[in-house]
């Protein structure tokens, strides 16, 4: 069905409905009275194409109509798409159909993460280019994407391993070189055994493994690339301001020392003194012998009140200091002699002090004392060359931009023990010195993939720029980003990394914005249940499985299962295939079912025996049914009421934009004639054609609403419950709304309190504001 659309005032008048039925099967003149599986199919491939071409036709569009970028991230090109993809592209896609409707013009690119070890490995497993076995995959999953009736601005495609792509790549890495971040240093590094490739921090687990093989992580000592990140870890707070700790930040204002490390036999006071930028005083610095302070910090900041040993240490130098905590008699500590945050707790005070900082320009929130500058070398052949010539009378030099892309070369090998296959193509190794002119060679490292992946969503802006990474103006036009979806499993390093870059850009000039992304969308997983022998952990496939007790069990030995929900992986035997569903139930099946299972941010526990599935495939025969039922009236005598339908569609206009979800459950109402239908709105319903007397139901704009009727209403109706039945409601002022007392007033002083509560024992009221209900536990 492609799912419902609804014109601005769906007026529902014989005349209408006369002119509107001719427009929903043209091709064949024939309405089917049953919505079976075929019917759904023949639908849906004739909708397809229309909506891909009005897709097109409103992207070409240039007027000036306020800019919506969505933008999910871009996928590695493994060959097949997983469910996980398909709840993220269905929601992106959702996403940028009701911005088109609201008459925003909407970017949403697809591109390709294509250079890494997966390709590498599966290159070298199969006897394969990388170059070729990437493309195949490409083009595969596009052929996918496009199965599952997603609508992609696909004119601004990007490709990582493409040399118009990463040519750019090599030119911000030059940028960052002639700025002093990226440099080349011998460091103790993270070395995968497995992979033969160096990985940076944050790709090594908790456990010491590798983030990707699983390998246990090897130290040694290379020279290697870095980036350095850490500039930009404290962006704007000059030198001179010290990094704390949260102990003895909510005491800033008495700071009585400051404390630095110095590798001699004492502490002691020295001439060079400190401001404190909030009372204007000096504080000595004083020299310590303490080799490592809390959290990694060379600098800290004198409490005595915070801590004995700092009390200890102010006595013995002559210091004098002003009591600035107080112990309450719970055990608590609040400030006093703290002008106005005297009073405060430690946890309000940190708050307090943290937000006047920031106003005053002068610090804010903590800075992990952890971060390390980005290691991003390689030793792998699949990745963007390094655009670094190696001579040696002028050591490390960057290739000339108007030389570049550095091609990748073909190699006789992509095992390279160790070292990097590139070392084996000695034509494009040996070269000459770009400041010199005398021999030298190419580095030999490739960049850590997550460089490419760092500054894509700018691209997409102006992807077929030759000149440039891309045009300022096309950028600050679109960016930042407003929605970016992806899972949280990319927030400590893909997400820190692009932020970098993005800032990095901003002081290069490139664009204006400093932050790429606006508001960041996590979807949840989508998990398939697991089975595992109990006493070794192995995965089973459910042929492997006895389904037929009151529990599962092994079907050769008859051992005792676990049974969990965890995401979908080929490994653990609990992954499913988006072609074979999109093949059982349809596309508009699998995307409804994908959007009404749960909120975007809540996992999905696939199971389609017992959830929603064949709820999904009912409520469509309904709608369908529903609809057959009106063309069936078309004749009548008699018309609905327009204005009980412009009611409802006020009333769930708020819903909507205060639910994500909440559209797709109460298009179940559909069953009492269309009322929903003026509340729900998605580009792409044939069943809309039933609805509008002329033009494409895939022009239609979403519903405009009073801003009268978005107004919060003064009070609320409250659900009553007595021994937890439901009973009835009563309407309660909503400034009084969370005051349980009160509330228990109102209710009981109520005409159905008086009927039902007035002569029974009420043992206890429980609230619950957020639900909007009280529950009366009474005697029976």
């Amino acid at each position: 069905m492609l799912l419902a659309v609804c014109s601005r005032r769906p007026l529902l008048n014989a005349h209408l409905i006369r002119l509107s039925v001719r427009g929903l099967f043209s091709e064949s003149g024939v309405w089917e009275r049953d919505y079976k599986a075929e019917t759904r199919r023949r639908v849906e491939q004739l909708w397809h194409g229309r909506i891909q071409e009005q897709w097109q036709r409103d992207a070409a569009d240039q007027s000036s109509r306020k800019k919506f970028y969505i933008l999910s991230m871009f996928p590695y090109p493994s060959g097949r798409l997983h469910m996980g993809h398909v709840r993220v592209y269905t929601i992106s896609d959702t996403i940028s159909h009701f911005q088109r409707m609201r008459g925003h013009q909407v970017l949403n690119p697809m591109g390709w993460d294509a250079f890494g070890l997966p390709a590498e490995n599966a290159a070298i497993e199969r006897g394969l280019d990388p170059e070729d076995w990437t493309k195949s995959n490409i083009e595969s999953m596009r052929k996918q994407l496009d199965s599952l009736g997603l609508c992609f601005n696909w004119d601004r495609e990007v490709t990582t391993c493409l040399p118009d792509y990463y040519k750019w790549t090599q030119y911000l890495f030059i940028k960052l070189f002639e700025a002093g971040l990226a440099y080349q240093k011998e460091a103790l590094v993270n070395w995968d055994p497995e992979d033969q490739t160096v990985l940076a921090d944050e790709q090594v687990d908790e456990s010491g493994r590798s983030w990707r093989s699983g390998a246990a992580v090897e130290q040694r000592l290379l020279k290697q690339w870095f980036i350095k990140t850490t500039n930009y870890a404290k962006v704007r707070q000059p030198a001179c301001y010290v990094c704390v700790r949260e102990r003895v930040c909510v005491c800033v204002c008495v700071c009585v020392f400051i404390c630095a490390y110095l590798n001699i036999s004492t502490c002691f006071l020295h001439l060079v003194t400190a401001l404190n930028v909030f009372t204007g005083r000096e504080v000595p610095v004083v020299i310590s012998s303490k080799n490592e302070f809390d959290g990694h910090l060379d600098t800290v900041m004198g409490i005595p009140d915070s801590s004995e040993e700092e009390a200890e240490l102010a006595q013995s130098l002559g210091l004098s200091w002003i009591s600035v905590l107080k112990t309450e008699q719970d055990g608590t500590q609040t400030l006093i002699n703290s002008d106005e945050f005297t009073g405060q707790s430690r946890a309000e005070a940190f708050n307090s002090v943290t937000q006047k900082a920031r106003e005053r320009n002068a610090g804010g929130y903590l800075t992990s004392a952890k971060l390390r500058d980005w290691l991003i070398s390689r030793q792998r052949y699949w990745g963007t060359p390094i655009p670094i010539v190696h001579c040696s009378a002028c050591g490390p030099v960057p290739v000339p931009v108007e030389e570049l892309p550095v091609m990748l070369p073909k190699v006789p090998s992509l095992s390279g023990k160790g070292a990097s296959p590139l070392k084996m193509a000695q034509d494009w190794l040996r070269c000459q010195c770009p400041r010199c002119k005398g021999p030298a060679e190419r580095e030999t490292d490739t960049m850590d993939t997550f460089v490419d992946s760092s500054w894509y969503y700018f691209r997409y802006t102006d992807p077929q720029n030759p000149l440039r990474p891309f045009e300022r103006s096309r950028a600050d036009h679109w960016m930042p980003v407003d929605v970016y979806i992806g899972g949280k499993e990319h927030a400590v390093m893909h997400l820190y990394y692009a932020r970098f870059l993005s800032h990095f850009c901003r002081d290069q000039g490139m664009v204006s914005h400093r932050e790429p992304f606006r508001k960041l969308l996590v979807q949840g997983l989508i998990k398939g249940q697991t089975f595992r022998v109990a006493e070794t952990g192995q995965y089973l496939t459910k042929e492997d499985i006895d389904f037929s007790g009151p529990e599962p069990i092994q079907r050769d030995s008859g051992s005792r299962l676990q049974v969990t929900w965890e995401k979908m992986s080929k490994s653990k035997h609990n992954g499913l295939d988006p072609q074979e569903v999109l093949q059982q139930y349809g596309l508009d099946t699998m995307r409804l079912y994908l959007l009404y299972a749960a909120p975007p941010e809540q996992d999905i526990l696939w199971d389609v025996k017992t959830d929603a599935i064949p709820g999904v495939l009912r409520w469509q025969a309904r709608l369908w049914g529903l609809i057959t039922k009106l063309r069936a009236a078309r004749e009548g005598p008699e018309t609905p009421n327009p204005s009980v339908l412009n009611k409802r569609e006020r009333s769930e206009a708020r819903k909507i934009w205060e639910n994500k979800n909440y559209a797709i459950t109460q298009v179940k109402l559909c069953d009492d004639f269309l009322k929903p239908l003026s509340g729900l709105s998605q580009v792409r319903n044939p069943l809309g054609s039933v609805l509008l007397g002329k033009g494409s139901v895939l022009q239609q704009p979403w519903p405009s609403v009073d801003p009268e009727y978005l107004q919060t209403p003064d009070t609320l109706q409250l659900s009553v419950r007595i021994n937890n039945k439901a009973c009835g409601s009563v309407s309660v002022p909503r400034e009084v709304a969370q005051d349980a007392q009160k509330v228990q007033e109102l209710v009981l002083n109520s005409p159905l309190g008086a009927r039902l509560l007035s002569e029974r024992v009420i043992k206890k009221a429980i609230l619950s504001p957020r639900t909007a209900l009280i529950n009366f536990l009474v005697d029976e």
